[in-house]
């Protein structure tokens, strides 16, 4: 799908887009961030790759900003397999989970998810919830002045939505630090955490968990724009 600054795909293995995604993955966790060590990979252009043991059970999509062609942000969705979940071996989970219809074969992780730096809001662009100029808002403004692009985000989320919807999952687990969970909570998505932080990561981070029931539910009584936002597919007939 596209929004007014973004477009949103889904990459299939052994396509040119796929590899430019696990490009944008090296980029930032493991040049930027340093949280995965390098594999040593290379695509068929020779850049870098990163990629996993759970890459081949998972979904993957790319964001790219429409008038520059440039890779704006990227997420996969681990589906149920016999490989499990890629937090299951790192953080402790609570048992039993909040919900009691969260078994194993309904939820998905939201994993490898990040924007691109020069994507990353300002702070005073607070108060937009979906929509903000790229180029006159973040581009040419320096790190300190810039956070997460609304836009940006909530279409990435649409698209994680829509797949669990069309495959049935309906829980969504991710590791995440407690500024963003925050930040995400108060846009109106009730992501619970069911596990205590790990302080073995960097940041530390724990594992939350969300309902796309009560992620419906949470949207339309606070945030209707944004879950008419979130359910535009079912309005315009895409199919992923």
């Amino acid at each position: 799908m596209e929004t007014t600054y973004f477009r949103f795909d889904e990459v299939k293995e052994g396509t040119p887009a796929y590899e430019r995604y696990l490009a944008a993955r090296h980029e930032v966790f493991c040049e930027e961030l340093h949280r995965v060590d390098p594999t040593g990979l290379m695509a068929s252009n020779g850049q870098a790759i990163e990629t996993d043991r759970y890459d081949c059970h998972s979904r993957h999509f790319l964001a790219t900003h429409k008038e520059t062609g440039s890779v704006a942000g990227f997420a996969r969705v681990i589906l149920p397999s016999e490989m499990g979940l890629n937090v299951t071996p790192r953080y402790v989970i609570d048992d039993p989970l909040p919900y009691p219809g969260a078994t194993a074969d309904r939820i998905g992780e939201i994993s490898r998810m990040a924007i691109a730096a020069r994507y990353r809001r300002r702070h005073s662009d607070q108060g937009k919830p979906a929509h903000g100029d790229p180029e006159s808002e973040m581009l040419r403004k320096p790190d300190g002045f810039r956070r997460h692009q609304p836009e940006l985000v909530l279409g990435m989320y649409r698209e994680i939505y829509r797949l669990c919807r069309e495959v049935g999952i309906d829980y969504c687990v991710a590791a995440m630090d407690n500024l963003f969970s925050r930040t995400l909570t108060s846009l109106g998505f009730p992501f619970v955490a069911i596990g205590p932080v790990n302080e073995q990561v960097a940041p530390p981070r724990r594992v939350y968990l969300i309902s796309a029931t009560e992620m419906e539910r949470s949207l339309g009584a606070r945030e209707a724009d944004v879950l008419r936002f979130m359910q535009a597919w079912k309005e315009s007939g895409e199919a992923t």
